[in-house]
């Protein structure tokens, strides 16, 4: 099992965090990981102290965090798993763009790499297909209210 594989959910949700912060902002810092995540400064402490044993991230006394090589590789790979579930979720699915990312976020922890190859080449297929004519989302709006309307009697 590959390291990543081991991280549990929380671990990943703070990667995750640094990730987005340092590519915004250069740095990350343990007061905004923490806004971002909506935690206490302490959790963060505990959290990093795992990442850095894991060696997953470097953090300066009281200062800076960033990943290491192996932290960003694993970081752009649960940045990627959110952004595929979030965008078939919101533009495939037609939730909305809030509750797309939300429940992203849960389920990019449990999701196989090759499951989300296939929803991102389906979220493909529907958009390029020439020989397929078909507005997907309002078909599917359609199909979708009809189908509830079937099954929640």
């Amino acid at each position: 099992m590959d390291l990543e594989g081991r991280l549990s959910s929380q671990m990943e949700d703070y990667l995750e965090a640094i990730y987005h912060l340092c590519r915004e902002r250069g740095v990350a810092r343990v007061k905004a990981i923490a806004d971002r995540l909506d935690v206490t400064n302490p959790s963060v402490v505990g959290a990093m102290k795992k990442l850095k044993n894991r060696n997953l991230v470097f953090q300066e006394p009281y200062g800076y965090v960033r990943l290491t090589t192996q932290g960003e590789e694993i970081a752009g790979a649960i940045t990627h798993r959110h952004e595929v579930l979030s965008n078939f979720l919101e533009e495939i699915l037609g939730l909305d763009h809030e509750t797309a990312s939300r429940d992203a976020c849960r389920i990019e922890h449990a999701v196989s790499l090759e499951t989300v190859r296939r929803l991102r080449a389906v979220a493909e297929f529907i958009e390029r297909e020439p020989q397929i004519d078909v507005d997907w989302q309002k078909a599917f709006k359609r199909f979708y209210g009809d189908y509830m309307s079937r099954t929640s009697k």
